[in-house]
């Protein structure tokens, strides 16, 4: 018996686990600006939560609770933990005061779409037919997301050109896996089914209610049939207009934040999610917000007081204290959910400055980033590899330097021979820039093959393959010898 109810309760807790992990997941996705709207949304949702309200001189405090992140390249070596209660007040949610930097949204030109989607592919585990069926997948999805060509051709592609015989259903598998990278909604064959991709990933009651709007109501909500939409759902106005609110906030077009200013003429507007500034060889961390610090309504917290004091004795007030403290619980746990998101975020965000230090004490010097994987910020944080891909995705930084994606400081190693001979790890995006230099400065009536580009980043000292060479400048999207050649006698 007790054996039974040990394992219950182990069952319990992992469930719980699961669901904690779900929620951050979910919270830790989204950048500022959405996470800004969700907490005001709460605020309007659960009357037992209120905004905290700071005067002057709390706002102006330099006791610990205001201390910033600063530390030498030698204090960022050590790497050790920061408790929640050492974070940051910007960090943890208060407002910003004046003195402190405030944004707009800006423009950035930043990585194409395709070298954020194999940058992820590089993640997997996958065999080796997969991961080129995978390339394929991802070479025919156009600029604002989609995949336009159909799974067969592709699966013809793949064994008339790379030597695999390769079926639809193999495409549609590997597909699959390909739709699971970011941003959401990515490799969709319809409208339909992107904004499904994206509702596919929230785990709240009118984020599941909006998905079967959108998949057995499609048709009504496009014609604008709200009446039928509402009847056969069984809901209320208010409920569905909660459900068109997040509709409406899907983006139908993933795909075009990331398009290059030579492939489109504009670029992505953000609004930085952390601030580095340095002074000297300290740096300071900063979650960048305009959050809210929540706490539990006054009132509400006294209702409950007053009732532990004097027992309910009616059916109407006790049904009043049920509901007032299922409103303080949910209340609490979504207090201590936002701290945890930004504690997580903090975690991150300073983890990948331990592990790029090279870099941000240069000044920024991108030759500098070591390489790094989702699984070494894991690792460094105890954070799962789910969360941190979804922390960092459509997340930035700003620098003195510049504003920077968080995905663009992972990329996978390489080995380079140092000047004195050694072995050293790089990362790939080193050998990628300087493989853009060569090629740009080749001479456009004679391009450099990819032999002949293998040699000469061996020379630099890159012990790299051809075939590496070939697969990378497939990455960037640059052609052939035989095809630059082309192009320039034309």
């Amino acid at each position: 018996m007790a054996n039974k109810q040990g394992l219950t309760q182990k069952t319990e807790q992992r469930q719980r686990q699961l669901m904690l992990q779900r929620q951050l997941g979910s919270m830790v996705e989204k950048n500022t600006l959405e996470m800004e709207d969700e907490v005001r949304k709460e605020l309007d949702d659960n009357p037992a939560l209120e905004q905290v309200v700071q005067n002057d001189e709390e706002l102006n405090t330099t006791d610990e609770e205001g201390r910033q992140f600063k530390e030498s390249s030698e204090d960022l070596q050590r790497n050790d933990e920061w408790t929640e209660g050492e974070m940051p007040r910007r960090q943890r949610g208060g407002t910003i005061n004046d003195s402190e930097r405030s944004y707009e949204p800006v423009i950035v030109s930043d990585e194409s779409l395709m070298d954020v989607l194999m940058q992820q592919l590089g993640e997997q585990e996958l065999n080796e037919q997969d991961e080129v069926i995978a390339r394929h997948i991802i070479g025919n999805i156009d600029s604002t997301g989609y995949l336009r060509r159909p799974t067969r051709s592709i699966a013809d592609d793949v064994t008339f050109k790379e030597g695999f015989v390769v079926e639809t259903s193999d495409v549609e598998r590997v597909l699959e896996l390909v739709k699971q990278l970011d941003p959401a909604g990515i490799a969709a064959q319809s409208l339909q089914e992107c904004l499904m991709l994206q509702l596919q990933r929230r785990n709240d009651p009118i984020g599941r209610l909006a998905l079967r709007v959108m998949r057995d109501h499609f048709d009504d909500l496009t014609h604008h049939n709200y009446s039928h939409i509402m009847q056969s759902l069984n809901i209320d106005k208010a409920t569905f207009e909660q459900v068109e609110h997040v509709i409406r906030h899907l983006d139908p077009k993933p795909g075009t934040p990331y398009a290059s200013s030579m492939q489109e003429q504009h670029g992505q507007q953000i609004t930085p999610d952390f601030v580095v500034e340095q002074n000297g060889e300290q740096l300071t961390l900063s979650l960048y917000n305009n959050i809210p610090e929540l706490q539990i309504s006054q009132s509400y917290a006294q209702l409950l007081e007053s009732y532990e004091r004097q027992k309910p004795v009616t059916t109407t007030d006790r049904g009043l204290q049920r509901v007032a403290k299922q409103k303080v619980e949910k209340a609490t746990s979504y207090i201590n959910m936002l701290k945890m998101r930004q504690n997580t975020l903090y975690r991150i965000m300073r983890a990948i400055m331990v592990r790029q230090s090279d870099y941000f004490h240069s000044g920024g010097d991108e030759l500098l980033l070591k390489p790094m994987v989702l699984r070494d910020i894991s690792q460094d944080t105890g954070v799962d590899v789910s969360v941190i891909s979804r922390a960092t995705n459509n997340k930035y930084v700003d620098t003195p330097w510049g504003i920077r994606s968080l995905k663009s400081f992972f990329s996978e190693g390489l080995k380079q021979t140092d000047a004195e001979g050694n072995e050293v790890e790089v990362a790939t995006l080193a050998v990628k820039r300087a493989l853009r230099k060569l090629v740009d400065e080749e001479d456009p009536a004679n391009p450099l093959s990819d032999d002949r580009l293998c040699a000469l980043l061996g020379e630099q000292g890159f012990k790299i393959a051809r075939r590496t060479v070939a697969k990378y400048r497939d990455q960037m999207m640059i052609d052939t010898a035989q095809k630059r050649r082309k192009r320039h006698n034309r």
